[in-house]
């Protein structure tokens, strides 16, 4: 059994929580939250407003622990990812999830220190030994000189196996990729400045996202390219992409434009998806039905082609429209990570 740490108890927190519970090979032995009060990390453990009430629920147990399956996890509240004591609970991975830039850097200090391997549940300009995105990069993963890693973010985990295998198999010469997310929590629900805009060290300087997240869509950039093109260094400067913020829950979009380096017709990619949904199925989920966003909710899957838009002009330019619960799927790809290590 695997020894877990987590630093940062937030939707992707809590979602790696849910997803170990049920997994008799992993266990969480600790966790780090800079909110110091215990009983509503339990709280929002037990019951969440996407994904439903633990069956089992967490309960309070002494000295400022947690009570799961039986077993207590301490729980800490350190500003700092160095100052948790891991190795008193004889700890193998900590999966970081508070999205601080700083915890990345702090991070190996802990790899001296003994623990064994930090995940980081986003994608950092630097600081990371590796970065791997399943279906396009697992392969590249070297235990001797990879340890602090990063899972990269929702939307590259969706996009890039199907830019690998589109680029592999026929070539990319350009594209354009519209991602739609959902609200995330540091926005804010009515009109306001800048500065009530509650991301840590968020660099933005366009007033449009201090609006309110409930009534519109809005615009803004996205890492996506700079996060696939460390896991994809061919395609640099060969894509670009932007983001609208939407006014739902749960469950993202990408809208992709690509030309491609030779014609093509609808069945040879089709056959392509089909065979990277068979090679990879716990990354790449086929859909052709007549869905709706909420329908993806809870895939296991990082993405969801969606065989029903698929378009061709003049068999080169080509539309696509993937699927992904930005939550939860990528929750399980971090979970995958932690087994790969």
């Amino acid at each position: 059994m695997k020894k877990i740490g987590i630093n940062g108890f937030g939707r992707i927190g809590r979602a790696v929580f849910r997803i170990i519970q049920s997994d008799k090979n992993l266990r969480i032995v600790a966790i780090n939250d800079i909110d110091p009060l215990v009983e509503n990390h339990a709280y929002l453990a037990n019951y969440d407003s996407i994904y439903g009430s633990l069956t089992n629920k967490i309960k309070i147990g002494n000295n400022n622990s947690l009570l799961a399956n039986m077993y207590e996890i301490p729980f800490y509240s350190e500003p700092n990812i160095n100052k948790v004591p891991w190795l008193d609970h004889d700890i193998d991975f900590v999966i970081d999830s508070s999205g601080l830039y700083a915890n990345v850097v702090e991070a190996h200090a802990l790899i001296k220190s003994g623990i064994k391997k930090v995940i980081v549940t986003h994608s950092p300009k630097d600081s990371i030994d590796q970065t791997i995105i399943f279906g396009v990069n697992q392969e590249m993963y070297d235990r001797q000189k990879h340890h602090v890693i990063s899972a990269s973010n929702c939307d590259a985990n969706a996009c890039a196996p199907v830019l690998n295998i589109l680029d592999k198999e026929i070539g990319i010469e350009d594209g354009f990729i519209t991602t739609l997310h959902p609200w995330l929590g540091y926005q804010n629900l009515l009109d306001g400045s800048l500065q009530s805009v509650t991301s840590p060290g968020h660099y933005w300087d366009d007033f449009a996202l201090g609006r309110a997240s409930t009534g519109s869509l809005i615009p803004k950039p996205t890492t996506l390219m700079p996060s696939i093109n460390k896991v994809l260094p061919s395609l640099k400067s060969k894509i670009e992409a932007m983001s609208f913020r939407i006014p739902t829950s749960i469950v993202s979009a990408s809208d992709i434009v690509l030309t491609l380096k030779r014609r093509i017709s609808e069945n040879e990619v089709k056959e392509i998806f089909w065979d990277l949904s068979e090679k990879f199925p716990n990354v790449v989920l086929i859909n052709e039905e007549p869905l709706v966003s909420i329908d993806f909710k809870g895939i296991q899957q990082s993405c969801v082609i969606d065989m029903r838009w698929i378009k061709l002009i003049n068999k080169r330019k080509i539309k696509l429209v993937l699927w992904y619960d930005n939550e939860w799927s990528y929750s399980k790809r971090v979970v995958d990570l932690i087994k790969l290590l």
